[in-house]
């Protein structure tokens, strides 16, 4: 028995919405990269200045700014709370799915359209980032639409509304992150072009429709920040945050060739079997015009990456859209589930791990690691073990029931995931890492203590929630220093104000 299409277009949707609009408040911003978007937004409104972005009062040439206008938008609706600050990124996030499932629907029928977009949703990885208070939720989706209208365009001739429509996102996206939503686009368009033989499209695509299009989009932020910034403008963003990313291992992100294989392995779950069967079957993929476009994205991404020399686990995520494009079709020409033992094992070592990792803590010397496995009693309860019990147990059903349709089962399987991630998980960590600096922040605040230290390390989301600036250095006698407690040692402590899971809010004594 298998569901009508419409059955399977309702339960897309409350599928995907349940995975990127649910508890999008459960948990604190996370450090660095969620306060630094949260934070870049609240000096933004502090100075009346929305072309240049600053965290406390540092200057940032990190990224353009579209998406630090959508949370400024937002929170001006919904008030200054995690969840208008991650509401932008959550709704692109839903706009990245409906692309997957138009554009799959359009080459591979409504069956693959709805496995493709079941995988995507259901991807440990694109869950996570799908609603964190970042740039890669917009980007992926313009990323997605622009390379997917690419293809349309050029297919059979010159379709002129959607290479207008690539333009068009391809402007949006160099302005949520800059040269990466060109690059990626370009360069699969090339490779498609070098397979083929098809050279005669190169000039066809440059409409001057489209390039009006895109630089009215992009363009004025560009130049209005180097206005204002001038040669620093071009160092720091280009130069710093584009270029020397991939000469360098920028901020101490680095790692071998390999880094993204078990990136990939375990930010695909529960689908990895699925995209890795798919994948073996690379012969036929190569030799089919749209399938070839979609392996040759992913590739271009995992192999530009790979080669980077700063090397983050959220970069991979730009070759997701294609795989999942292939892993949704190849399930409608399975007989049977793929593979289920990955996420069983996935979801076994999350429910035991909270239980056993006090047993390292003879070989952990670093102070502060401890702080947290001493807290982990606290929010992993036994509670947290019958919930992930129960889970593990719909996964087996799933895996085991060859009466229920094979739809249903993959929802099964995804929602495990999505469960586990965003009501399990996420907010235990937040408890765990980031609830102490709410919380010391929200006392500052409330107390109106100032002149705060913050030392040894960065939590912007600090300033976020107190609503105020901290001097970055080593601390003084008698000063009021925020930061773990660890890092204090051989000061004596006047006055602790607040003390949680390693993270200190104390007066120095003057002596």
């Amino acid at each position: 028995m298998k569901l009508t299409p419409t059955s399977r277009k309702i339960i897309l949707i409350l599928y995907v919405s349940f995975g990127f609009l649910w508890g999008l408040g459960q948990a604190p911003l996370f450090d660095e990269d969620e306060a630094f978007f949260a934070e870049g937004t609240r000096e933004m409104v502090l100075r009346n200045d929305f072309v240049s972005t600053f965290v406390n009062q540092e200057q940032r040439f990190d990224k353009p700014p579209l998406t630090n206008w959508l949370q400024y938008a937002s929170a001006e609706v919904f008030g200054w709370s995690e969840w208008a600050m991650r509401l932008p990124s959550a709704l692109a996030a839903l706009m990245w799915m409906t692309f997957i499932y138009l554009f799959c629907k359009r080459r591979l029928g409504e069956s693959a359209a709805f496995f493709a977009t079941l995988v995507a949703a259901s991807s440990l990885q694109i869950t996570i980032i799908g609603k964190a208070a970042l740039a890669d939720s917009l980007l992926n989706a313009t990323l997605a639409g622009a390379i997917f209208c690419l293809y349309e365009a050029i297919d059979k001739g010159i379709n002129k509304k959607f290479l207008r429509m690539f333009f068009v996102l391809t402007g949006i996206g160099f302005l949520a992150k800059g040269p990466i939503a060109v690059l990626v686009p370009g360069a699969t368009f090339l490779l498609f072009l070098l397979r083929w033989n098809r050279w005669n499209l190169l000039l066809k695509i440059w409409d001057p429709i489209g390039l009006l299009l895109f630089v009215a989009i992009a363009g004025p932020w560009y130049y209005l920040a180097y206005q204002a910034s001038g040669i620093d403008f071009i160092n720091g963003f280009f130069l710093s945050h584009n270029v020397n990313r991939f000469q360098t291992a920028f901020e101490g992100h680095y790692g071998g060739i390999l880094y993204f294989v078990p990136v990939l392995i375990l930010g695909l779950l529960p689908f990895t079997a699925v995209v890795l069967r798919a994948l073996g079957r690379v012969r036929f993929l190569l030799h089919d015009s749209w399938f070839s476009f979609l392996l040759l994205w992913f590739l271009f991404v995992f192999v530009l990456f790979s080669m980077s020399g700063t090397k983050l686990h959220h970069y991979i995520i730009y070759g997701y859209t294609p795989l999942c494009a292939i892993g949704g079709w190849y399930m409608t020409q399975a007989k049977s589930l793929p593979l289920v033992w990955p996420s069983l094992l996935f979801m076994f070592l999350l429910t035991t791990i909270p239980f056993v990792v006090h047993r390292v803590t003879p070989t952990i010397h670093d102070a502060y690691a401890l702080d947290i496995i001493a807290g982990v009693p606290d929010v992993f309860s036994f509670t947290y073990a019958l919930c992930m019990g129960a889970l593990i147990g719909i996964l087996l059903l799933a895996a085991w029931l060859k009466s229920i349709p094979l739809e249903l089962r993959s929802i099964m399987i995804g929602a495990v995931t999505l469960v586990t991630v965003n009501i399990l998980w996420m907010p235990r960590l937040g408890a765990l890492l980031q609830a102490p600096v709410k919380e010391a922040a929200l006392l500052a605040k409330r107390k109106e203590l100032t002149n705060i230290v913050v030392m040894n390390h960065y939590n912007p989301s600090f300033y976020y929630y107190a609503t105020q600036f901290a001097q970055e250095r080593s601390p003084l006698p008698g000063d009021l220093v925020f930061g773990r407690k660890a890092s204090l040692k051989g000061f004596q402590i006047e006055h602790t104000y607040y003390e949680h899971y390693g993270i200190v809010l104390v007066r120095l004594a003057e002596n």
